[in-house]
């Protein structure tokens, strides 16, 4: 009970939402993060906030990195990875990423 009063005040929903927009739009490397902590947005706890305000640091280290194309070859790459879990309890996760030239242009997470 005494967790979930201090979260009543916490911004929880909405701080999970406006870095889920940044996962789907500019940083796809915390796309699996960002899934992890919503899936706690009907009842967060002071541990999903303490995430949540980590993953804002993380974004905060890496505001001024951006993506460079430097060279004209475009070579396309693509990557896949899957983890099929067996367990009754966990979900299978899939995801994908191509990229020209190092700098990625289409991604997902599933």
């Amino acid at each position: 009970m005494l967790e979930h009063t201090a979260m009543r005040n916490k911004p929880y929903c909405e701080a999970v939402g406006a870095l889920n927009w940044v996962a789907l739009t500019t940083c796809p490397d915390i796309a699996f993060a960002v899934a992890t902590i919503a899936k706690f947005t009907a009842n967060p706890g002071l541990t999903h906030w303490e995430a949540v305000k980590q993953i804002y640091c993380y974004l905060n280290g890496m505001r001024n990195l951006q993506l460079t194309y430097r060279e004209t070859r475009q070579v396309l790459e693509g990557y896949t990875n899957t983890d099929g879990s067996m367990n009754k309890d966990r979900y299978a996760i899939t995801g994908y990423t191509f990229l020209i030239d190092s700098g990625t242009i289409l991604w997902s997470s599933k």
